[in-house]
């Protein structure tokens, strides 16, 4: 299974490197766009939508959303309620997680409920990879968000796997301690002040993109523990079969879903 996880990881990365770096912002926006549809398509699923009918339409849905996110202007109130409801929820998640299976079936265990959140994920993820990938240095940012996701998820596997003794989350994943989530911020943090010396950055300025690199780690767990709650509520391993070893859209981005709004709205605090 590991060797597997590896070479779709492998097969996978020099795609992803080199759409952030050279495509234009409109062409990310048809390639997220496309992603998050068939990731809207796994959170049917996940909403116990039996039917390929039924998730299809979730997926038309989504695409059609995305479409009109993309044409609002930034500064329309839809897309800054989007992103502020998103930041919001990935800041008290932690709730749910902690009282887990606990008042699941009278709030997100519930389709309504659980629908909506799936239309705040998505579509402030979608927002916040185009707005990063269109500022000034995007392509550049944007790939730093990815490889903090990655540091914190290979720091988190690495760390678990060796000094891992504290259960984490154990009725959401049991799998995940204290020490993996510790390692993961740490190295995310040391990828973020690399990635702000890369870009040029120095003094508290460089101190700062480190900060953010911690949080950014942080917020991605809860984003990973999020969809292993919806998973475990459906009774489904993976949320969907799209990768060898690595599930659907929804199991490889999970943390991406958590840690892009969090660092959009990072930069615009960032210091020159």
């Amino acid at each position: 299974m590991l060797l597997t996880r590896v070479l779709t990881a492998l097969a996978l990365l020099p795609l992803v490197v080199a759409a952030i770096l050279w495509l234009p912002t409109d062409a990310i926006a048809v390639v997220a766009g496309g992603a998050f549809a068939i990731g809207a398509w796994e959170w049917g699923r996940l909403l116990d939508f039996r039917t390929r009918q039924a998730r299809a339409v979730c997926a038309a849905i989504a695409i059609a959303g995305f479409a009109g996110l993309w044409w609002l202007p930034a500064q329309h109130p839809i897309p800054r309620a989007l992103m502020a409801a998103a930041v919001i929820w990935w800041l008290c998640v932690v709730l749910w997680i902690a009282r887990f299976p606990r008042g699941w079936e009278a709030s997100l265990g519930r389709r309504p409920l659980a629908a909506a959140l799936g239309v705040v994920v998505l579509g402030a993820t979608f927002l916040a990879i185009l707005a990063v990938h269109d500022r000034a240095d995007g392509p550049a940012l944007l790939l730093l968000l990815f490889v903090l996701t990655w540091a914190a998820d290979t720091g988190a596997y690495f760390s678990g796997r060796f000094l891992g003794r504290h259960k984490l989350a154990p009725r959401v994943s049991p799998g995940k301690t204290w020490e993996g989530a510790a390692g993961g911020v740490a190295l995310a943090t040391l990828a973020a002040a690399l990635g702000g010396w890369w870009l040029g950055h120095g003094g508290a300025a460089l101190a700062a993109w480190a900060l953010l690199g911690a949080v950014v780690a942080a917020i991605s767990i809860l984003g990973d523990l999020t969809i292993s709650m919806f998973k475990r509520s459906a009774g489904l391993k993976d949320a969907g079969q799209l990768f060898p070893g690595h599930g659907g859209i929804l199991d490889r981005l999970d943390s991406l879903l958590a840690a892009a709004p969090v660092y959009a709205a990072g930069l615009a605090m960032l210091p020159a």
